[in-house]
């Protein structure tokens, strides 16, 4: 699903752009826009009167960008919350509505109907409007006062720049608009259709022992996050149940990029408290997708990411405790082949509008007890038989979801069982939730529906709440969650899923070189760029016969090299570049047609054919003579390095990772003329993809841009949580022509941090500190 959702972001920016360019052709460039621009920037101090506010709040914004929102009410914290998030990220959080709502071609174009029609089938519409009728009187409360905030900033008029480019003006926002946050977070994070749509192509491509292969398992020697003892004690003796997981729902390796979460007991900690580390691992965008604040309630602070949409803060920590998420992989969705005769289906139409054409488009939804079916129209279904109709069953639009009371609860948590019982009615995006209290309590928990299976894969209920994945204070003190697998067989029931194997592996070494540690030995964690993947790989590769000057060169440099990814120095460059091209090496001979949807990492597989027993694979099939690995990986060399060296030049010693391995954080509008530079961003960094400082780069773009990497970082501290670290990147605000657009970017990159403190009124700020005072009317 990750995958999917990039490749939904890469259409959305298209799409976008085109618009504006066909705009801004006729248009031409303008005193107007500049002047436009400059007046829709975000108020940042005075006084304003503004209609819907009951009382009066203060917005506070620090030196970074962060905003200290206090109130005489929740009801005016959660209003300058929302006038906040609308003054800073306000054409964000509307193309989020009209993704999950299946409005943007009326925003961008013909372009753009595909996408809508997706979103249509999948059900996310009435998904929203389930949300919202199951949100509880306080929850409501709260998304009705920051949706008066957001539309009081609204009628103030200057939209964002990105309407001036658009020629469109924004429309008022709802509570259903904040539900469909919800929505949003649910259909990105949620797994298993890659799976399906992988295995279906791969099927007829592949020997039943060829499949297995490539679809690896997960490998012994990693690292799962609760131990066997552990489970033991929360769940007593394995008991054996008939419930028996598919062949095709097996834990497999090769997850998509995830995120990190560690947590230490007082017993690991310099201060005898615990500390907890978390960075969510998203796509890079600007602006990014966390909106740093605190919020000063009536039940105490709360300070952390908070989601632009919303009215809460979805990780962070109050005055009781601090909490991390990563995504737990589970499969949670299936792709299934359905004969078509006889098959049980009701219709639905939908409309969509377009902008530019006065007719709109009808498209009639065909619906199965199990779920939609999916259009060939609309989704690429190669694969499957072509008679018979592929069916989506998903957690994700199940009625019940009560996400948005969940977060709201956890907000308010007092202690770990405050904590847990928040997931209740908890139904998607499935979260490994990592928890440490001010009173030295630690744990893991998840929330959320895993489908039980049948051996036909069909579902036949769900793991109860009370039987998920859960423990409190672990007999080693330490939960290390960087998605990889959750449990052994210890744990009662299966746990189908994709999991990654490498960082756990790293960050697990890493607490174990010191028998204490503090902020700066987490935050150090955080930014490290040792690739576990290139140290089990490097003594094959090592073996590699290269034919060329600059191949036998790249290796010799390799051969003094410990597997760190840094930006200055070549090896991360060579090591990359020669990946590339060995995978492609190793496996596009056998996928032949189905090998354009495999351009991709394989660190699992790669790692089972060059030091487990799938080294076969190394044979290229189209030749008559066999070769090994150690010949084959040696041409892979050559050609790595021959196209390295026609884009950095042959002097290995000059080349730089850094120089060709930089952070886009790119914008909807990042591809138009003239503008486009305005909104991205760009700046050097290390590590790759298998590296605990995640930067992922897509094998099918041709260049080595991160495009999917930490977009927050948060270290708590819970002896003193005002110690606690938090950063994000490129900025807090959305705003081109804000100080805090893209001030971030570079700190992000360094490792810096800074604290965000509540012992602080925003009614009576520090020096330097921008005050906006709201009031009502």
């Amino acid at each position: 699903m990750l995958r999917g959702a990039v490749m939904t972001k890469w259409a959305i920016r298209a799409g976008l752009a085109l618009a504006v360019l066909a705009l801004v052709s006729f248009t031409g460039i303008t005193a107007y826009v500049v002047e436009r621009f400059h007046a829709s920037r975000p108020v940042m101090s005075g006084a304003l009167a503004l209609d819907g506010l009951g009382g009066t709040a203060r917005i506070a914004r620090d030196a970074n960008g962060v905003a200290h929102i206090a109130g005489e009410s929740d009801a005016d914290v959660f209003f300058a919350l929302g006038f906040t998030h609308a003054s800073e990220r306000f054409f964000q959080m509307d193309t989020a509505r009209r993704f999950v709502r299946g409005r943007l071609a009326e925003l961008a174009g013909a372009d753009l109907i595909a996408e809508d029609a997706r979103t249509r089938t999948l059900g996310l519409e009435q998904l929203t409007q389930d949300v919202t009728a199951r949100l509880s009187v306080p929850m409501r409360a709260a998304v009705e006062a920051y949706t008066a905030g957001v539309n009081a900033r609204l009628a103030q008029g200057r939209p964002a720049p990105e309407y001036i480019l658009l020629r469109a003006r924004p429309e008022a926002w709802s509570v259903e608009d904040s539900a469909a946050m919800v929505v949003f977070l649910a259909h990105y994070l949620a797994m298993g259709a890659d799976e399906d749509m992988e295995r279906a192509r791969l099927e007829a491509m592949l020997s039943p022992q060829r499949l297995t292969e490539f679809m690896t398992g997960y490998p012994d020697w990693a690292p799962v996050q609760l131990h066997d003892d552990d489970i033991r004690d929360a769940f007593g003796p394995v008991r054996v149940r008939p419930l028996p997981a598919p062949q095709d729902a097996l834990s497999q390796a090769d997850n998509p990029p995830g995120s990190n979460a560690w947590v230490v007991s007082g017993g690991h900690s310099a201060t005898g408290r615990p500390l907890l580390a978390n960075d969510p691992h998203l796509g890079l965008s600007t602006p990014s997708m966390w909106y740093l604040t605190r919020l000063e309630l009536s039940n105490g602070p709360v300070i952390g990411a908070s989601l632009p949409g919303a009215p809460f803060i979805v990780l962070g920590r109050n005055a009781h405790g601090a909490w991390g998420f990563t995504n737990t992989g589970f499969d949670v969705i299936d792709h299934i082949a359905r004969p078509r005769d006889g098959l049980e289906t009701t219709g639905r139409t939908e409309i969509i509008h377009v902008r530019g054409r006065r007719d709109p488009v009808e498209i009639t939804v065909k619906e199965t007890p199990e779920g939609p079916v999916l259009d060939p129209a609309w989704f690429d279904l190669s694969g499957f038989p072509s008679d018979t109709a592929v069916v989506r069953r998903s957690v994700v639009t199940h009625p019940d979801n009560r996400v948005a009371d969940g977060v709201f609860a956890i907000m308010q948590s007092t202690g770990w069982e405050d904590f847990v019982e928040a997931g209740r009615g908890w139904t998607a995006p499935m979260q490994n939730m990592l928890y440490a209290g001010v009173d030295g309590t630690t744990g893991y928990a998840t929330a959320g529906l895993l489908p039980l299976r049948d051996e036909d894969g069909d579902w036949t209920g769900f793991i109860a709440f009370e039987d998920l994945p859960r423990i409190v204070n672990p007999r080693g003190g330490v939960i290390v969650s960087a998605n990889n697998k959750i449990a052994s067989d210890a744990y009662p029931f299966p746990l189908p899923g994709q999991f990654d194997p490498y960082r756990a592996a790293r960050i697990e070494s890493l607490l174990a070189e010191r028998e204490l540690h503090d902020i700066a030995s987490f935050k150090a964690m955080q930014m490290d760029v040792t690739s576990e993947h290139a140290r089990r790989l490097l003594p094959v590769l090592l073996s590699a016969t290269p034919e060329s000057q600059l191949g036998v060169s790249a290796l010799a440099r390799l051969e003094r090299w410990d597997g760190t990814l840094d930006a200055d120095g070549p090896e991360g460059l060579i090591f990359s570049a020669w990946l590339r091209v060995l995978s492609a090496a190793i496996w596009m001979d056998e996928l032949g047609p189905a090998g354009s949807w495999f351009v991709q990492p394989r660190r699992v597989f790669l790692d089972e054919v060059l030091t487990g027993e799938a080294s076969h694979w190394c044979d290229d099939v189209r030749t008559d003579e066999i070769e090994t690995c150690a010949v084959t990986a040696g041409l892979a060399l050559d050609a790595a390095m021959a196209e390295t060296a026609a884009l950095f030049g042959r002097n290995i010693d000059a080349w730089r990772w850094g120089e060709a391995h930089q952070a886009r954080f790119a914008h909807p509008l990042s591809d138009i003329p003239v503008f486009g530079r305005m909104f991205e961003t760009r700046t050097p960094v290390p590590g790759d993809g298998s590296t605990v400082n995640v930067h992922h780069f897509s094998y099918a773009s041709g260049n080595y841009d991160s495009v999917h990497a930490a977009n927050f970082r948060a270290v708590y501290d819970l002896a003193d949580l005002n110690r606690s670290r938090f950063m994000t990147a490129p900025g807090q605000s959305g705003h081109p022509l804000s100080p805090h657009f893209r001030d971030l970017a570079e700190r992000w990159a360094a490792g810096e941090s800074f604290e965000i403190r509540d012992d602080w009124s925003p009614s009576d700020p520090p020096e330097g500190v921008k005050l906006l005072t709201l009031t009502g009317r």
